[in-house]
């Protein structure tokens, strides 16, 4: 995002932007004032009571309330966001203006169909949530006539279970952190636990850049402080910034610019990127020097050059100090200012990227943590707007998620022959969200799924992202057995050892053949009913005449009708339709 200047506006104009700017640099020496006051007072012979009071007298704002006044003075700073084109398609928001503006040069020109109901329901319980709704709740949902206004209702009261919306949340940003139950194993530290800590802001729907301020700032009010840790009888601070050493510094910096700038910059961290000119090693060393409490030396492939980089924020900001403290917390706080200003040209793009692909299964530029000028968002103007959206509004992330939910594209109908799709050997092909893209459902969402289908309950304090369990199943349908490393996607791609384990696995086998839900009243109802309340449960959709009279003669052939529903409820679950959002 590059700043507008004076003479492109009018003198009012002028105006509030030179007191924007006035403010905006007063908030990084507003902490200075108190120290100030003291030097001046003592310079003219002030007694210490007089100089407090004149320093009382001034309201002091602590780092939290600096970085929500600054992000307000700034984005005034920066240029308007792109105008929605008006397009003959039906829009519900901004964002279906972007989108069909660009189907007039889709190679197709088949028209995107809305979703049923019934898909509506399952995927957006799925994308807020994480698990599929009661089936009560879908015969709830499924009575009345589809219409916006009652998908809107819904996405509003989903995003209201705080509760829930934060666990489901969680696991994802778990993963992100490298958020591990231990702060050593094997010896080896790791960088903490935040499962509380992102549970908690979740649930009170922190503003973004404060939650990523509590990361990296010491001085940020609400961080979470470091703990201690004793390995092989010596002591060590564990915390999201490490910097023990030359080599975690240089990761913690890589992890910091792939999570929260999108951008992936492990191959500069020894020499010049390879694959991205953008890099060379010293622009990243300058960048990792922010999280030091030193300037970097100059080490590549592991040979020492005895010089330093000076520590630089690697991209421009106008209007931001240029001066590097030489304490480790005033780099830190200049590191975390930095990234969250709304100047920043990658920090909000790289945010609401990645709520776009994980709502609609790809990003409005990919790979999501490979953000480079060399390929460019499949749609640009859409992008800005989002990220000056999000910013605008104070970097709600309900706000931005709510935003797309409720679009159109959102609650367009899966057609394969309009899905998108990305391919590392044609990263600049044209994208459409003419559909949404299949997306496999995490661990998580299958097995809280399957409690649900099982159960007909929703019960929160079973949820299996608080399971530190590794399984057989969970490692098979993706879930990492230890968060070592951080990572911003689980592996999507069908494999054999899925098939294998919810063919013969003994945790699957275990959920299903447990149930009691249905088989109560087996033997006792028409066989058709019991198939299409299987249906309701599992698949939030009522079965067709074709799939009940199926599963009569299913459970007809059965050796009884317990274990004949059981069958049908593990062929459900097994299924695509289960196993893949839609």
């Amino acid at each position: 995002m590059g700043f507008r200047t004076a003479s492109t506006r009018g003198p009012c104009e002028a105006i509030r932007l030179a007191a924007a700017i006035s403010c905006s640099l007063a908030l990084f020496v507003l902490g200075l004032e108190a120290v100030a006051a003291d030097t001046l007072g003592a310079a003219a012979g002030l007694p210490a009571s007089a100089t407090a009071q004149s320093a009382d007298s001034v309201p002091k704002l602590d780092s939290e309330q600096q970085l929500i006044q600054r992000r307000a003075s700034r984005l005034e700073q920066l240029p308007a966001p792109p105008t929605p084109p008006e397009v003959d398609a039906g829009a519900f928001n901004p964002i279906d203006q972007f989108i069909a503006a660009k189907w007039k040069s889709a190679p197709s020109q088949a028209e995107p169909q809305w979703c049923d109901d019934a898909t509506f329901l399952r995927r957006v319980y799925l994308d807020v949530i994480g698990a599929i709704p009661t089936s009560t709740e879908a015969n709830r949902f499924l009575a009345s006539p589809a219409n916006a206004a009652k998908r809107a209702k819904l996405i509003d009261q989903l995003l209201a279970r705080h509760g829930d919306y934060a666990a489901h949340w969680t696991a994802f940003w778990e993963d992100a952190l490298a958020s591990q139950n231990v702060l050593a194993t094997g010896g080896i530290l790791t960088r903490g636990n935040y499962r509380d800590w992102l549970l908690s802001s979740f649930e009170r729907n922190r503003p973004y850049d404060v939650m990523v301020a509590e990361l990296l700032d010491p001085t940020m009010p609400g961080r979470k402080g470091p703990e201690t840790e004793d390995v092989l009888g010596s002591k060590f601070s564990i915390e999201y910034v490490r910097n023990e050493d030359h080599t975690v510094t240089l990761q913690t910096a890589a992890n910091v610019a792939q999570v929260f700038l999108g951008t992936s910059m492990k191959c500069a961290s020894c020499h010049d990127h390879f694959e991205n000119s953008e890099w060379p090693q010293d622009r990243f060393l300058g960048f990792a020097g922010l999280f030091a409490p030193s300037d970097l030396e100059h080490i590549r492939c592991e040979l020492k050059s005895g010089k330093t980089v000076p520590a630089r924020f690697p991209f421009e900001l106008p209007g931001a100090p240029a001066e590097v403290p030489a304490d480790l917390a005033g780099r830190l706080h200049l590191v975390a200012q930095s990234i969250t200003d709304p100047a920043n040209p990658r920090f909000a793009k790289t945010v609401v990227n990645r709520l776009w692909k994980r709502y609609l299964g790809l990003g409005l530029f990919e790979p999501a943590d490979d953000f480079r000028l060399d390929s460019p968002a499949s749609h640009p103007e859409l992008l800005d707007w989002l990220a000056y959206d999000f910013v605008e509004h104070g970097c709600d992330l309900k706000h931005t998620i709510r935003l797309i939910l409720t679009s159109r594209t959102y609650q367009l109908r899966y057609d394969p022959q309009l899905e998108d799709h990305f391919s590392a050997g044609q990263k600049n092909a044209a994208r459409y969200y003419r559909s949404p893209s299949l997306r496999r459902l995490t661990a998580e969402q299958l097995l809280d799924s399957i409690r649900v289908a099982t159960s007909g309950k929703w019960v929160p304090a079973e949820l299996s992202f608080l399971d530190i369990r590794s399984t057989a199943l969970t490692r098979a349908l993706g879930r990492p057995a230890a968060r070592s490393e951080i990572s911003t996607a689980r592996p999507d791609d069908a494999a054999v050892v899925q098939s294998l384990e919810l063919l013969n696995g003994r945790e699957l086998h275990e959920m299903i053949y447990a149930n009691a839900l249905f088989t109560e009243a087996a033997g006792r109802r028409d066989p058709r009913q019991l198939v299409d309340r299987l249906y309701r449960a599992a698949l939030s959709r009522p079965a067709t005449v074709a799939e009940k009279n199926a599963g009569k003669a299913f459970l007809q052939a059965a050796d009884s009708p317990d274990e004949g529903l059981k069958d049908m409820l593990w062929a459900l679950v097994c299924s695509p339709e289960f196993q893949y959002i839609k």
